[in-house]
C-alpha cells in the first residue's frame, strides 16, 4: 500500500512552533489524539530520541520523523507544514517547511519502515507538491495532490479549478507500440519523467510487457494494468541518450529484460514536456560495455534497488554539489569483506557505532549526511544490502591493478583510477561523481560500464504553461 494510505488527516496542519522540538510535539499530539493514544509522553521520548541519534531533516525543506506507537494500522501519518521555517538543527541552517511524522505498530528495522519513508521523501521533493502546499493559496487538502483509487486514476491533480485537460492519444506513444508490435521488441520502455502528467498511459494499446522509469514512483499505483513493472530511476533531464542508458541498465539489473532482448525506449525532453524520440534498441549490440566478461551487471551481493538509490544520490550531488560550489566522490558498493583489504580511513569512520538501521543508504534521512562528507577525500564503503560500513575510505588496490584496468577516456584522474583499480581485484561496483565536470560514472572489472553527463536543473516552463502552479 502507498504511503498515503495511511495519512490519518487529509488536511495539512499549519505548525504554530518555530522551534524542532515543539514542532514535533504539536504534531505527536495531533495524531495520538486521532490514534486515541493515552500514553503520549512515550511516544514523542522516542522520537525525540530517534531524533537526537540522527536527524530526519532529507533536504530541501522537508523532513520524516519516525516513532513506534500503539497505532490501530501498520503506519499512521500525519502532514504539517511552516511557511515561515522551522529552525531543525540541520546542516548549514537549513529550515524545514514540510513535516511528514510517521507512527509505526512494527520494528522500525523492517524495510517497509524504511520504503514507506521513501515515497514520502519522493513525493514532498517535487518541486509541484511544494508550490501548492506551500504557496498563500496552496491546496491544504493533501488527497487533492495524490492520486485516489477511488477515482481509479494515477494522475495527480495539482488544482481544484483547472479542468483535467482532454487531449487524444498521443501519436508517439500509439506509434512506438506499432513498432515494438512489427519488431516483436521484448519490451516497451517509457522514460516518464519527460512529461508532468501520466495521460500517456491511456494511448497504450495492450502489450505483452511496458517497463515505466521514472524518479519519483508515488506518481503511480503499482497495481495498474496499463504497465507491467515500474523502475526508480535518478533524473537525467539533460540528454535523451542519458535517460535510455539509465533505464536499460536498471532493467536489466532487475532482470527485466535481458541482454539478447530487443526494445523500443520512448523518451523526449523535459524542458518542453512531450515526448518526441523513438529508439529501437538491441541490447547486446547497444549495450556491450553492461555485458562485458560478466553474465550479471550487478554483483551477485547486492540488490538493485542499493545501485538505484546510490544513483540517485551521485546524480543530486553532481547537480547541487556543496555550498553552491563542485564536489566529487566514490562510492564502492559490494564484495566488501575483499574491499576492506585495500582500504585504509583517512578520516575516524563517522559511521561507526551506529546500528545497521541508521546506516542504511535506503533510508531518505541519510541524504544530507550523505551529501555533507561527500566533501571529504576519499570513498563511501556500501555493502551490498545498503549498509554504509565508512566514509572517507582511501582505496588502496594492488601495484598490478593498474595493468589489468581498461583505457580510460581522456580527463579521468585519480579518483577514477581508483575507483577502477578497487573494481579489478574484486566484484564490487564502483560510482563517481568528476568534480570538474559533474560526470556520474560506474566502473566494474577495472572497465567504465556507463557514463551519463552531469544533470541539468529542470525547467519549470512547462509546468507554468500548464497552470498547475
Amino acid at each position: 500500500m502507498a504511503f498515503y494510505d495511511f495519512i490519518k488527516i487529509s488536511t495539512v496542519i499549519d505548525l504554530s512552533s518555530t522551534e524542532k522540538v515543539d514542532a514535533l510535539k504539536e504534531l505527536a499530539q495531533i495524531l495520538c489524539k486521532i490514534e486515541n493514544i493515552k500514553k503520549v509522553k512515550p511516544v514523542i521520548d522516542d522520537m525525540l530520541k530517534r531524533e537526537e541519534s540522527a536527524s530526519t531533516f532529507i533536504g530541501q525543506g522537508v523532513a520524516i520523523p519516525y516513532t513506534s506507537a500503539p497505532v490501530a494500522d501498520d503506519f499512521s501519518v500525519v502532514i504539517g507544514r511552516s511557511v515561515d521555517g522551522i529552525n531543525y538543527d540541520a546542516a548549514r541552517g537549513a529550515q524545514v517547511h514540510i513535516i511528514a511524522l510517521v507512527m509505526s505498530s512494527k520494528n522500525p528495522e523492517e524495510s517497509s519502515h524504511i520504503q514507506i519513508r521513501q515515497e514520502i521523501a519522493s513525493f514532498f521533493k517535487s518541486d509541484a507538491i511544494q508550490e501548492r502546499i506551500l504557496s498563500a493559496d496552496g491546496v491544504t487538502d493533501i488527497l487533492e495532490l495524490i492520486p485516489s483509487y477511488k477515482r481509479k486514476t494515477t494522475r495527480i491533480i495539482f488544482t481544484k479549478k483547472a479542468a483535467v485537460l482532454k487531449r487524444g492519444p498521443d501519436p508517439i506513444i500509439a506509434s512506438s507500440v506499432a513498432l515494438a508490435k512489427e519488431l516483436k521488441a521484448a519490451a516497451l520502455v517509457l522514460l516518464a519523467d519527460v512529461v508532468e502528467e501520466n495521460d500517456f498511459l491511456n494511448s497504450i494499446k495492450p502489450y505483452k510487457k511496458v517497463i515505466v522509469i521514472t524518479s519519483n514512483k508515488s506518481r503511480f499505483d503499482e497495481k495498474d494494468k496499463r504497465f507491467t513493472d515500474l523502475i526508480q530511476a535518478p533524473f537525467f533531464p539533460g540528454s535523451r541518450t542519458g535517460q535510455i542508458k539509465i533505464g536499460i541498465l536498471l532493467a536489466i539489473s532487475r532482470s527485466i529484460i535481458d541482454r539478447d532482448d530487443r526494445v523500443v525506449c520512448v523518451t523526449g525532453n523535459s524542458n518542453t514536456g512531450v515526448f518526441d524520440t523513438i529508439i529501437a534498441l538491441d541490447i547486446e549490440k547497444e549495450f556491450r560495455f553492461f555485458l562485458s566478461e560478466t553474465k550479471s551487471i550487478l554483483p551477485p551481493d547486492v540488490e538493485p534497488e542499493v545501485l538505484e538509490r546510490i544513483l540517485s544520490i551521485a546524480s543530486e550531488i553532481a547537480l547541487e554539489g556543496r555550498e553552491g560550489k563542485p564536489i566529487g566522490t566514490i562510492f564502492v558498493v559490494g564484495d566488501t569483506n575483499s574491499v576492506n583489504t585495500y582500504i585504509r580511513q583517512l578520516i575516524i569512520n563517522p559511521f561507526r557505532g551506529y546500528s545497521e538501521v541508521e546506516r542504511n543508504i535506503l533510508d531518505p534521512a541519510l541524504d544530507e549526511t550523505i551529501k555533507e562528507f561527500a566533501s571529504i577525500d576519499g570513498a563511501f564503503i556500501i555493502t551490498g544490502d545498503g549498509t554504509l560500513l565508512s566514509a572517507g575510505s582511501y582505496l588502496r588496490p594492488p601495484a598490478d591493478a593498474d595493468a589489468k584496468i581498461g583505457n580510460l577516456p581522456s580527463g579521468f584522474g585519480s579518483r577514477h583510477a581508483a575507483a577502477a583499480g578497487i573494481t579489478v581485484c574484486t566484484k564490487a561496483l564502483a560510482i563517481t561523481v568528476s568534480e570538474s565536470t559533474g560526470m556520474v560514472t560506474i566502473f566494474k572489472n577495472g572497465n567504465v560500464m556507463l557514463s551519463i553527463a552531469k544533470p541539468i536543473a529542470k525547467s519549470k516552463s512547462f509546468i507554468k504553461q500548464m497552470d498547475i502552479l
